[in-house]
């Protein structure tokens, strides 16, 4: 197959899932569910995250997560064990997760509908990039430890997201090469509109403000 081909396939595949992903998103909000895809690495602290922005949603909102992983259910059950729904969607090796793949974990749910659906997206700053979701929101995050030099090496994933929130900052001490102006300035100038939270799970700094984010982007998209 020749480039030009295979740069053809390529479109084809992707505006055939962003139709299916316009159909979802749509139908999503005609239900009230608000719809969440959440990116990083691999060890970036997703579900530990989304552990305690739940935490402050579920008091007044219901909560489903969509667990993507190449195999295992490891993250899946962490969530059941918080008294969240959980699905685990495993990809089977795949590096990304589809419309097709997101379709069948909505309907491994039931009759089970929620204020709030998560999708903590396969580990990797790559590929997830480029496929929509029908997420109204799209979040990615980057742990201190990985370093902020990742702004640099993987720019698709910082321009498509609507906000961008650093991870483990109690770990920001015992790494003094971690430049956050330079991630902002960046991160600002592949996507000037991009919101940018600090946070740290275990210690909850940062928590409130992003869990009031979530919360005024639902109000947003359901208008």
């Amino acid at each position: 197959m020749n480039e030009s081909r295979m740069i053809e396939v390529k479109r084809n595949i992707l505006a055939d899932n962003d139709r299916a992903a316009d159909v979802f998103r749509e139908a999503r909000k005609a239900e009230g569910t608000f719809f969440i895809d959440v990116m990083a690495s691999p060890g970036a602290g997703k579900t530990t995250l989304l552990l305690a922005l739940i935490e402050q949603l579920r008091a007044h909102a219901t909560c489903g997560v969509i667990e993507a992983d190449l195999e295992s259910e490891v993250d899946a059950l962490k969530i059941k064990e918080a008294g969240v729904s959980s699905v685990e969607l495993n990809t089977r090796g795949v590096c990304h997760v589809e419309m097709g793949m997101v379709e069948k974990a909505l309907a491994a749910f039931g009759e089970l509908r929620f204020d709030y659906l998560f999708l903590e997206n396969i580990g990797n700053l790559v590929c997830p990039a480029e496929f929509d979701t029908g997420a109204h929101v799209r979040v990615m995050l980057l742990s201190v430890p990985e370093g902020y030099d990742k702004v640099y090496k993987y720019p698709p994933m910082f321009a498509v997201v609507d906000a961008l929130i650093v991870t483990k900052s109690d770990y920001l001490s015992l790494n003094p090469d971690f430049d956050m102006d330079a991630l902002y300035r960046q991160a600002r100038v592949l996507n000037p509109d991009l919101d940018i939270f600090v946070v740290s799970a275990r210690t909850g700094q940062g928590i409130d403000e992003f869990a009031a984010w979530v919360r005024s982007c639902r109000e947003t998209a359901m208008v």
